[in-house]
């Protein structure tokens, strides 16, 4: 699984690495500005997949700052 954030497009997608597969897509409100990371939470045991958004005026992404967590999981 990998997940891509850095666009301008402002969407986060998840792809199954094996195949190219496209598995999950979001849009975001403004263009992601980092490369997603993962974390698993120490007390709950879930994974997350976080990445940072904002504006960046030299790109057609967008202003405003935040960061954006998913719960990964099955449905």
């Amino acid at each position: 699984l990998v997940f891509i954030g850095a666009t301008q497009e402002r969407s986060m997608r998840a792809f199954d690495i094996m195949t190219g597969r496209e598995l999950w897509k979001t849009r975001l409100a403004v263009g992601a500005q980092a490369t997603p990371m993962t974390y698993r939470s120490a007390r709950t045991g879930r994974q997350y997949v976080a990445v940072a958004t904002g504006g960046n005026m030299s790109i057609a992404a967008g202003t405003g700052s935040e960061i954006v967590a998913f719960q990964l999981g099955r449905k």
